[in-house]
Order: C-alpha cells, then structure tokens, then sequence
C-alpha cells in the first residue's frame, strides 16, 4: 500500500513544488496536494491561527486542515536558511513548533531541518533522511534525488525564459512579492490575472535569475538578513536599474503584519521616487476586497499610460 503524504498548497510550496512532487513520487509515495487557495480554507486557517500572524500563514494552516484527515505524513520542513549569511522568517523555522501547538491531533509530520549555511551539499543529506523515514533505500533515494534536483532546475530555467522573452510593445509592469502571495490567486486576489487581462506584460521576480537578484541587492549599503526579502528588493533594484527605462511600474505585494515586508516596501519606493518609476503598494489581509483592487489597478495602468504618451 501506497504511504500518503501531504503537501500544503501554501507557503514554500510555491517555490518548490515541482522538485518535490518528483521527490516522493520517485520514493513510491502518493503525494496528495491540498486544493488550490478558497474561501473556505481561508476561513479555516483564519479561525485556528493566533490573530497576529501575517495572512500566508493563516492560509497555510487552512490547508492543513484540509489535509489531515487524507495523509498518513504531512510534509513540514523547517527552513532555517538557504545559504551563508541569509535566514529566513523565524515563523517557518517554528513552523511544526506552531502547528503541534495549534492541533491537538494531526498525522505525523516529516520535518527536515533545512539549513544550508555548510553548503548545498547538505540538501542531498536532507533528501536521505526523509527517504530512510519512508524506508526507501539507499539507490532509490539518490535515484529521486537526482531527479528533484533536475525538476527544479527546469522549472526556475522555464521561470527565467519569460523575462528573457522580452516586451511586445505593451506595458511591461512588475509585481514584486513573495512566491506565496503573488501566484496564490485568492491571496494576491489575482491581480496577474487582471493585469494580462488588461493588455499588461507582467514581470515577477521568478523570472531574473538568482545570480542577478543577489547582485543588484548590493546596491543596499547593509546585506539584509532575510533572504526572501532580499530577493524582492534585488529584483526591485534590477529592474530600476539594470532595466532602466524598460519598466513602466512596479506593484509591491505584500502582507499585512510582515515587519521585513513593510521595511523592503519603504526601502524600494524612496530608490524608485529617485529613478521616477511608479509604485503602487498592495498591502493584503483576510478582509481584503477584490472590487477596490480592481479600481487601484485600473488607476494605476491609466497613470502608466498617460505617462508613456505625455
């Protein structure tokens, strides 16, 4: 019989999906993956979760309940950091902490401490202790291994090409957020989906390779710790200056309650008022409403095109 294990449509899940659907498929599981982000979830991850944390994790925690009672294993890494001199947000390193403490019952958890501060290598060490959890063995595990590396390899590379592919004469706008804000179309409330609709070519920063991210974020005097957030104020700096003159705006996504976010947010729009390029700010909560996105949206393309004409 097939181990199921669960995998929330929420949070990390945006950026390493692919890699790790391919990784326990290989391993012989049955990977079951929560549905996309609804009014429903919403709801029950903003009934459980303590009211003072930031909306991705009010959601994550809705896709837990819709998991649980579907799993054997529910997947819950523990992301510590991704590299030398970079963490991420304390909340995902407690994330199985905050989970244990919020449900009195919940399938058992397959939490891997992931911190790659000694180097990358420590990820195939990561891949084989949750491959010895399932009672995989040794050639399997590196089996699957190889192929989640290569997974996610292809999917950033696909990522990268839409950039690449350039403009076709239409505004070319950026929303600059977290993966887990900007492709969740209920949280983001869609708004790339409103932007192409509007004629708009949309840029997220998936799409400028890692290397170019991290170099344009030395432009900030001081390395900023967290490394998502560096990555959206890397993107930011690319585009302002890197792309100089082939961007007409930039929309900054962000979660309401996230400390860095609001720090990044301030940080990008002083750099942008100097290279003249518009900003919008879209700050989002569980109570924010689709109809007065829409009408900001429309203001702020109306602008972009006046300006581009003027």
């Amino acid at each position: 019989m097939e181990v199921r294990v669960g995998i929330p449509r929420a949070l990390l899940y945006h950026y390493y999906q692919p890699a790790w659907e391919v990784f326990f498929k290989a391993l012989g599981s049955k990977v079951i993956i929560s549905p996309e982000t609804n009014k429903k979830i919403l709801d029950q991850g903003v009934r459980v979760a303590v009211d003072d944390i930031c909306l991705p994790f009010k959601v994550y925690f809705g896709h837990i309940i819709e998991l649980r009672d579907k799993v054997d294993y529910l997947f819950v890494p523990r992301f510590i950091s991704l590299g030398k001199n970079n963490y991420v947000c304390p909340k995902f390193m407690g994330l199985p902490d905050m989970l244990t403490a919020t449900f009195n019952e919940l399938p058992e958890m397959i939490k891997p401490v992931v911190d790659l501060r000694p180097g990358l290598r420590s990820i195939r060490k990561i891949a084989h202790q949750v491959g010895q959890k399932l009672g995989v063995g040794y050639f399997r595990i590196e089996r699957a291994f190889r192929q989640a590396v290569q997974q996610h390899l292809e999917f950033s590379t696909e990522q990268q090409k839409a950039f690449a592919g350039g403009s076709d004469g239409s505004l070319r706008v950026a929303i600059l957020g977290h993966a887990y804000l900007t492709y969740d179309k209920l949280t983001s409330m869609d708004i790339a989906g409103h932007l192409s609709k509007m004629g708009v070519n949309v840029i997220t920063l998936e799409m400028i390779a890692p290397a170019l991210l991290e170099k344009a974020a030395t432009r900030q005097s001081k390395k900023l710790f967290w490394i998502y957030n560096r990555q959206v104020m890397g993107a930011a700096y690319h585009l302002l200056f890197e792309q100089e003159g082939q961007i007409d705006g930039i929309i900054q996504l962000t979660a309401f309650g996230c400390g860095p976010d609001s720090m990044i947010k301030e940080l990008i729009n002083i750099r942008g008022k100097k290279m003249g390029v518009a900003i919008l700010d879209i700050n989002i909560d569980e109570h924010s409403g689709q109809a007065g996105l829409i009408t900001r949206l429309e203001a702020f393309i109306d602008l972009l095109e006046r300006k581009v004409l003027a």
